[in-house]
C-alpha cells in the first residue's frame, strides 16, 4: 500500500485518499467565500443534469483540445461561455456550455481577463465548436 503525507497537517494518508483536514477546509470555504446563489445553482438537479448531457455530447472530451490544439485531452467540467454573472438566462442552455478540462478552463478565463475584445474572440470560437458538435455544424478546422 502506498502512503503519502498530506501538506496541511502532516499526517500520513493512503495515497488514493484526501485527508479529512482537506475536507473541513472545503467546508469552511464553501460556508464563508462562496457566492451563496450559485452555490445552489451548481448543486441543483438541473445543473447536474445539464452538466452532464454536456459531457455525453462531448463523449468526456476536452472540445477546445480537440477542435483548435487536435489533442484527445479528457474534459472534467463545464463551462459557460457566457459567464453566469454576466447572462443568468442561458445558465441552462446547452448552447452555452462546453465541456473542457482544467488546464482549458483556466486558459478560457485568462483570455476573458486580458480585454473585452479578447474575451469576444474566445467565445466566438467557443461558440463555433459547440455549433459544430451540437448540429453538425461547419466541418472546417478551426486552427
Amino acid at each position: 500500500m502506498l502512503y503519502k503525507i498530506c501538506g496541511s497537517c502532516g499526517n500520513k494518508i493512503k495515497h488514493d485518499e484526501i485527508c479529512s483536514c482537506r475536507k473541513k477546509r472545503g467546508r469552511g470555504y464553501d460556508r464563508e467565500n462562496r457566492n451563496k446563489v450559485n452555490a445552489k445553482f451548481y448543486n441543483s438537479r438541473e445543473w447536474k443534469r445539464m452538466t452532464a448531457l454536456c459531457k455525453l455530447r462531448a463523449n468526456g472530451l476536452d472540445l477546445y483540445e480537440l477542435e483548435i490544439n487536435k489533442k484527445i485531452v479528457k474534459g472534467s467540467l463545464t463551462h459557460h461561455i457566457e459567464e453566469l454573472e454576466n447572462n443568468r438566462g442561458r445558465a441552462l442552455d446547452i448552447n452555452n456550455l462546453i465541456w473542457v478540462g482544467d488546464r482549458t478552463h483556466a486558459l478560457i478565463h485568462a483570455e476573458y481577463e486580458k480585454s473585452s475584445e479578447a474575451k469576444e474572440k474566445m467565445q466566438e470560437i467557443l461558440f463555433k465548436i459547440i455549433k459544430k458538435y451540437t448540429y453538425g455544424g461547419d466541418k472546417k478546422s478551426f486552427g
